[in-house]
C-alpha cells in the first residue's frame, strides 16, 4: 500500500505483517523528510510508528478512543487518520497542530500539550462510556517520562481502585521507567499474548462464572495468577496499583504488539501493555541522542543533522544567558543549586549539571515537587534556582502560593519561554504567569529588556530574601558578560526620551537612559522635558524595539521600561500621571491581571486617562510570534498605528 493512498484507519485492517512493516518504513521516511523541512517533535514520533500502526490495526478509531499523552507523539496517528497532506504546514500559522486537536479530526478525542494527563482523561472517558451504557475501548498511550508525573500516578491509583475496563499502553523508550528484560519475562509475554492463551482464558472464564464453585475456583486462579505475576514478572509498580500487566513487548515486532493489544482488548478490567520502543528509531543522530536534543527540532539537513538556520555569532538564547550567569554565580556561591522538571536541555542547563552535578536536580516531570522541594531547600539555607517554563509553572501554582510565598522563602525562579512561544501553540503560550503570580503576596516579578539587565536582575534576585521570578522569552538576544553587576532596587523602572536618544548614533540606550534608581530626583525632571508627545510603558525586549523605532521615526516619546511587574514603580507612575501627556501601556501577555490591569487599577484612583495595546482574551494558536501578534492587533506596527491615532 502506498502512503499517499492512506486516508483512514480502516484501510490498514487487512494488511499483512509484511505490508504493515513496509507502511511503517514509508511513514518513517516521510516524517524525516517532512520534519526536516518544518521542524517539530522528531525522536518520539520516529519511535512509535509501529506501535501506532498496531493500535489502529487492533482498535476502531474514532469509535475506540486513542489518547496520546502530551500529544506530541501523535504524528503517525495523524497520518493514518487522513492528515498526510497537511504536514507541509505542520505547526505553522493556521496549519496542522503538533498535538492532537479535536477540531482537526474526529479521531482526536482529547488534546493536551502538557504531560501525564492521558490516564486521567482516559478514565474519565471510560466512566462516561459505562454510565451512558456505550461500548467502546479507551486506550491511553503514555511515555517520554510522563508516567513518572504525579498526575499519572494518581490516575493509576484511581484506575486500579475503580477496576474499570481501560487500556494503558506504556511506551517505554528508555526515557522513563525501564524494567529489566529477561528470558522468563519474554516467555511469559509470549504465553499471555498467544491466541491459545486468550481462547483458553475466555472459555475457562465463561464456564466457571456460571456456578458458585466455579466462582471460587476463578478467584483462586486469579490469586494464583497474581502470585505468579508478582514473583515472575517484574512489574511491581502496576501490580501494586491493582492493574494487570502484559510485557515487555518489542515495539519493533508488529506481530507481538498486535497480539498483546488484542489480548488487552479482550481483557475484562484495567490493564497495562508495556511496549519497548526506541526513541529516534531509524535516524542515527536521534537514536544516539542521550540528552534530548532531537526531541524537538527546528528545520535541519537530513544528511549532516545540522540546523538549517545558521547560529548568529552575536546572539545566544535567553535561556543560555540565564544558564551562563548561573554557572558564573555558582562558582562563588557553593549554596547555589538548580532544580528543573525535565527541562535540562531546553533551558540550557546541561553545562551546569556537568560542572556542578551535586547541586543540580532534575526531578522529572514533577513541577509541583520541584517547587516545594526548592522551598524546603531555601529553608535549609541553600540558594535554590528553579528553572521552569512559564506554561509548566501553571501546574505548580498551589506550591508557589502555599509552600513558597506563604512562608516568604527566598526561591529564585527562572520563568523560561515567557510570552508567546509560537509553533507549540495554545498549550505552551507563556502569557499567563504575570496574571496568576501577581495575585500572590510576597512575590517579586521582573523581566529584563536585554542580556545586561537580565544578569543584573538575576544578581539582584540572589541578594534578597523573597520569592523572585525572572521572566525571559524564547528567542535570541545580544550577549556579553556583564562585569559590573549591580542590584536593581526592587520596584524601580527606567526610562528614556527618544529625541534625546536620537543624538546618539550608536543607540547605546544604557548610556543615556535615565535611571530612577540612581536618583529619585531624576523623575521630577520628567516634568520639564519639552514637547513629549506620548508616554509608552512596556517591558521585556520590546522596550528597545520601541525605542529604536521611535528614534527612526523622529518621535519625541518617553519610553518607560517597567522591568518590575510587581511591585510597580508607584513613584514614577505618580510623576507620569501628573505630566498631562497621553499614556499607552503595551503588553504582549494575557491582559486580564497583567501589567496593564495593575496600572489600570492604579490610574482608576487617579482618574487618569490611558490607552492599552495588548492581547485579546482567548487562547492563541500556533504560528510564528510576529504572525500571532499581527492577528491579535498587538504587533509593534499596531502599537505605532494606535498610538498615532490615539494622540490625534
Amino acid at each position: 500500500m502506498k502512503l499517499s493512498q492512506l486516508e483512514n484507519p480502516s484501510q490498514i485492517k487487512n494488511l499483512s505483517l509484511e505490508e504493515l512493516e513496509d507502511l511503517a518504513n514509508q511513514i518513517r521516511l516521510f516524517l524525516l523528510q517532512s520534519i526536516s523541512q518544518t521542524g517539530g517533535h522528531l525522536s518520539s514520533n520516529l519511535g512509535v510508528i509501529e506501535l501506532t500502526l498496531a493500535l489502529h490495526y487492533v482498535f476502531d478509531s474514532p469509535k475506540d478512543k486513542i489518547i496520546f499523552d502530551v500529544g506530541h507523539q501523535s504524528y503517525t496517528h495523524k497520518i493514518i487518520t487522513g492528515r498526510l497532506f497537511e504536514f507541509d504546514h505542520l505547526r505553522q500559522f493556521k496549519g496542522l497542530s503538533g498535538y492532537q486537536k479535536r477540531n482537526e479530526s474526529e479521531h482526536d478525542p482529547w488534546e493536551a500539550g502538557h504531560s501525564s494527563t492521558s490516564i486521567s482523561a482516559g478514565l474519565g472517558l471510560a466512566i462516561a462510556r459505562d454510565l451512558n451504557h456505550e461500548h467502546y475501548e479507551v486506550i491511553s498511550v503514555i511515555g517520554d517520562g510522563a508516567l513518572g508525573g504525579g498526575m499519572a500516578l494518581e490516575a493509576l491509583n484511581d484506575l486500579g481502585a475503580q477496576n474499570r475496563k481501560m487500556i494503558v499502553v506504556f511506551n517505554d523508550n528508555a526515557m522513563s521507567i525501564s524494567p529489566n528484560i529477561s528470558g522468563i519475562e519474554s516467555s511469559i509475554t509470549k504465553l499471555r499474548t498467544s491466541k491459545v492463551y486468550r481462547d483458553t482464558k475466555k472459555d475457562l472464564y465463561d464456564s466457571l462464572i456460571t456456578t458458585k464453585t466455579g466462582l471460587e475456583i476463578l478467584d483462586f486462579l486469579r490469586h494464583s495468577r497474581d502470585c505468579i505475576k508478582e514473583k515472575v514478572i517484574d512489574a511491581p509498580l502496576f501490580s501494586d496499583f491493582g492493574l494487570d500487566y502484559i510485557g515487555p513487548v518489542d515495539g519493533t515486532d508488529m506481530g507481538s504488539m498486535i497480539s498483546a493489544l488484542q489480548t488487552a482488548k479482550e481483557h475484562d478490567g484495567p490493564i497495562v501493555v508495556h511496549v519497548l520502543t526506541t526513541k529516534g528509531k531509524g535516524y542515527a543522530f536521534a537514536e544516539n541522542d542521550e540528552i534530548g536534543e532531537w526531541h524537538g527540532v527546528s528545520p535541519f539537513d537530513l544528511t549532516s543533522g545540522q540546523a538549517k538556520e545558521k547560529p548568529s555569532l552575536d546572539t545566544i538564547s535567553w535561556s543560555q544567558v540565564i544558564a551562563r550567569t548561573l554557572n558564573r554565580f555558582a562558582f562563588n556561591d557553593p549554596k547555589l543549586c538548580v532544580i528543573t522538571p525535565a527541562m535540562a536541555t531546553g533551558s540550557e542547563l546541561i553545562p551546569f549539571s556537568q560542572k556542578y552535578p551535586d547541586r543540580f536536580f532534575d526531578v522529572g516531570i514533577a513541577e509541583e515537587h520541584a517547587v516545594t522541594m526548592a522551598g524546603a531547600m531555601a529553608q535549609g539555607g541553600l540558594h535554590p534556582f528553579v528553572s521552569i517554563y512559564s506554561s509548566f509553572l501553571q501546574r505548580a501554582y498551589d506550591q508557589v502560593l502555599h509552600d513558597v510565598a506563604r512562608m516568604d522563602l527566598p526561591v529564585v525562579f527562572g520563568v523560561d519561554r515567557a510570552g508567546l512561544v509560537g509553533s507549540d501553540g495554545d498549550t505552551h503560550q507563556g502569557i499567563y504567569d504575570i496574571a496568576f503570580l501577581s495575585t500572590i503576596p510576597n512575590t517579586i516579578i521582573a523581566q529584563p529588556k536585554n542580556a545586561t539587565e537580565a544578569q543584573n536582575l538575576l544578581y539582584t534576585a540572589f541578594q534578597q530574601k523573597h520569592p523572585f521570578f525572572v521572566r525571559y522569552p524564547r528567542g535570541k538576544v545580544n550577549y556579553s558578560v556583564n562585569l559590573n553587576l549591580e542590584q536593581l532596587p526592587i520596584g524601580t523602572w527606567t526610562y528614556c526620551q527618544t529625541q534625546i536618544q536620537s543624538q546618539n548614533s550608536t543607540f547605546n540606550f544604557d548610556h543615556q537612559e535615565k535611571k530612577s534608581n540612581q536618583s529619585r530626583d531624576e523623575i521630577t525632571r520628567l516634568k520639564q522635558m519639552s514637547a513629549i508627545e506620548q508616554i509608552i510603558i512596556s517591558y521585556g525586549p520590546q522596550v528597545e524595539t520601541i525605542e529604536q523605532r521611535a528614534i527612526l521615526e523622529n518621535k519625541n516619546w518617553l519610553v518607560v521600561n517597567a522591568r518590575y511587574l510587581k511591585p510597580l514603580d508607584i513613584e514614577m507612575l505618580d510623576v507620569l500621571q501628573g505630566m498631562n501627556t497621553p499614556i499607552t501601556v503595551y503588553e504582549t501577555d494575557e491582559a486580564q491581571g497583567g501589567l496593564a490591569d495593575q496600572i489600570a487599577a492604579y490610574f482608576y484612583k487617579k482618574e487618569q486617562d490611558y490607552h492599552v495595546v495588548t492581547l485579546r482574551d482567548g487562547y492563541i494558536q500556533h504560528g510564528k510570534v510576529d504572525q500571532l501578534l499581527k492577528e491579535q492587533n498587538c504587533s509593534i506596527d499596531d502599537l505605532f498605528e494606535q498610538v498615532n491615532a490615539y494622540a490625534s
